[in-house]
């Protein structure tokens, strides 16, 4: 395998709280345990599932399972990067040469290329090269599968149509309830039902938004050494 830049063998900037352990499936047990499976593949020769694609409308998870995987293969020695083209401003499409040499490849809201051929076609040369080695695998997601997505190139449409795909799903009430009690345990926070059932009734309804207010309590809650209850809630988030 190719020498790979040390600098960039870690994700930056990920969150250690986005695990699969605090990732709640709902509807995406599917997804979730493919995404898991990918690391027992690198023991063999042959990587079956090389490319997998993500998609789904903002806030269903997209990201919180990129962050997941990744975590999953530091905590099994194999090299991983993470890039999201929501930050594609401050880069040039030749970060992506090398990535190759990764064996996990995560590359986040491909939405965002749309009208940018330098990046599509560098996106494309890096598909190509993934499946020529053999050796690793990308994770990619988009807002839309890749048929509907506002990508002008056509072979990186088509390639996109190559891999898994899966469409993500929203969470009802109830699992954002117990989502926000798992989230809340691994910052160190005992929250209760009451507590969760009286966020998701009154506060906005979206995961990030609900996980934004989560922030907003931790930082309160420590400052203050207060406990999370509804008073304090309703206090701090001014409901």
């Amino acid at each position: 395998m190719g020498q790979v830049n040390n600098q960039l063998s870690l994700p930056v900037g990920l969150k250690d709280t986005d695990s699969f352990a605090s990732f709640i499936p709902g509807q995406n047990a599917q997804a979730c345990s493919h995404l898991n499976a990918l690391f027992s593949q690198f023991e063999t020769k042959n990587v079956n599932s090389w490319l997998t694609y993500l998609f789904s409308d903002s806030g269903m998870g997209k990201s919180h399972l990129l962050y997941a995987t990744c975590q999953q293969a530091e905590l099994v020695g194999e090299t991983c990067i993470y890039l999201s083209f929501n930050e594609k401003q401050y880069m040039s499409p030749d970060v992506l040469l090398g990535f190759e040499h990764y064996r996990l490849i995560c590359l986040d809201d491909i939405e965002n290329l749309q009208g940018e051929s330098a990046w599509q076609i560098a996106v494309f040369d890096l598909i190509n090269r993934v499946k020529e080695q053999n050796n690793g695998c990308l994770v990619i997601t988009g807002n839309q599968p890749p048929k509907h997505l506002s990508i002008e190139l056509p072979d990186l449409i088509s390639r996109l149509s190559w891999g898994t795909n899966f469409q993500l799903y929203s969470l009802t009430d109830e699992q954002r309830r117990q989502a926000l009690i798992v989230k809340a345990q691994h910052r160190g926070l005992n929250m209760s039902k009451d507590v969760a059932k009286y966020l998701v009734n009154h506060w906005q309804r979206d995961m990030p938004a609900l996980i934004a207010s989560l922030d907003m309590l931790d930082e309160q809650s420590l400052k203050q050494q207060r406990k999370l209850t509804i008073p304090f809630v309703k206090a701090i988030l001014n409901l």
